[in-house]
């Protein structure tokens, strides 16, 4: 068994992110994401931890509100289910069109959320959804979503030293 490591005491992350998302991190639903397969070999809990990791430190860095993309990024994709074998109902339309909804009610039924980190969850698939983002941290992960996505399936087949290494064996 792997030993557990603990983000807030790793100086490779940023502690500010630890203290923003260990509530969403550590809660009973949230992990549940780890039992549904989202790129590859890579679970929806850990492909959220991705996104929101990088959206917090770019945010950050553009000095806009890291904590609402951090937070929002860890819910993003919180939507509960096996999507390549959830059954629609008459009408509705394909996964990449509908889970953003779905990560909202989510998350809305678990944490209080602001405006921001609604937009940020429900308009992350832009331009699948027609409607564009009303703010940065929106368009931000719009695209740590689609990288974070690419690196996943490419470690797949041509393992990545830096993206599962650096997250491996946290909050496992």
């Amino acid at each position: 068994m792997q030993k557990q490591k603990n983000l807030s005491k790793d100086k490779n992350f940023d502690s500010g992110f630890y203290e923003v998302v260990k509530d969403i991190l550590h809660d009973p639903e949230v992990l549940k994401m780890k039992n549904f397969n989202q790129h590859s070999n890579t679970d929806c809990y850990m492909h959220c931890l991705h996104v929101s990791y990088y959206n917090y430190r770019i945010c950050r860095a553009l000095r806009l509100n890291a904590g609402a993309a951090a937070r929002a990024g860890m819910l993003h994709d919180f939507f509960l289910y096996d999507w390549r074998h959830h059954p629609k109902a008459p009408g509705e339309r394909m996964h990449a069109f509908t889970h953003a909804g779905y990560a909202l009610r989510n998350a809305e039924k678990t944490f209080e959320l602001s405006e921001r980190e609604e937009d940020i969850i429900l308009r992350h698939m832009w331009p699948v959804t027609i409607t564009p983002p009303k703010h940065m941290e929106s368009w931000i992960i719009t695209l740590t979503d689609k990288y974070c996505s690419i690196c996943e399936f490419i470690d797949h087949y041509y393992p990545l030293k830096g993206l599962h290494a650096k997250f491996s064996g946290y909050l496992n």
